[in-house]
């Protein structure tokens, strides 16, 4: 059999489906059998949320949850496998999640998805980049962007980081929410956020948050728009078959 890739999901769940369906368009397929073996786990129950978790340092790391989904990836006969959230790449979950990976599925190789995206950006100068709160006060993005000694990241002020943080999580309008039905005014907040930092100068936007390309279309930046999420389903395709990746 070839590779299966596994994609660690929940995280959320309509992410993860997006995530999935990265894998399926970046490949090079012309029926059912030439697609790549792939396992979605999408177990959201027995993983916290990784924004309050890291604003409020209360609860269980969603480590451990995310440790258990890469259980079942790897019991199931999965070689690579990514984590479909940007917020879970923080230090303090991450870290932890790749230690204890690497000590009990030793033959399952976890691709970085922040990692995948520093490559991919290295040559872009001023980035901006849209997140949930827990990313932006991780400074994750920073953490694996600083050997690049020309880079800056152009991040929303607080108001603006609260409006994007409501266009994900707000109950009546945010993104996980109504993922299926995504509204006009989530789609506004962060198009409103797209334009300032373009005014500031970036010279691309990334989504660091898998649920933001549910919402935002590119085509509508007059900048490049990076998903981080995309670069790693591509990178999951080129390590398990390279040969099935589609150009970009």
């Amino acid at each position: 059999m070839e590779n299966i890739i596994g994609v660690i999901g929940g995280v959320g769940p309509y992410a993860g489906l997006d995530f999935v369906h990265k894998i399926f368009t970046n490949t090079k397929a012309a029926k059912d059998q030439e697609h790549l073996n792939c396992i979605l786990v999408s177990c959201p129950s027995i993983i916290p949320d990784r924004t309050n978790f890291l604003l409020t340092g209360e609860g269980e790391n969603p480590a451990y949850g995310m440790l258990e989904s890469a259980r079942r990836l790897y019991l199931a006969g999965a070689s690579y496998a990514a984590v479909a959230c940007n917020t879970a790449h923080a230090g303090k979950i991450f870290s932890l999640f790749s230690k204890m990976a690497k000590d009990e599925l030793p033959n399952l190789k976890i691709v970085n998805m922040l990692e995948t995206c520093a490559a991919y950006s290295k040559n872009t100068r001023r980035l901006g980049l849209l997140a949930t709160k827990g990313t932006h006060n991780s400074r994750v993005y920073h953490e694996y962007f600083s050997a690049n000694d020309n880079f800056e990241l152009l991040e929303p002020d607080t108001q603006g980081q609260e409006s994007v943080h409501q266009a994900i999580y707000n109950e009546n309008y945010g993104i996980k929410a109504h993922s299926h039905d995504i509204k006009s005014e989530a789609r506004d907040r962060l198009n409103r956020e797209i334009l300032k930092l373009i005014e500031r100068g970036a010279e691309a936007v990334i989504l660091g948050c898998t649920e933001l390309p549910l919402a935002v279309q590119p085509q509508s930046c007059t900048i490049p728009v990076i998903d981080p999420g995309l670069l790693t389903a591509r990178r999951l395709i080129e390590l398990a078959a390279p040969e099935k990746l589609l150009d970009f």
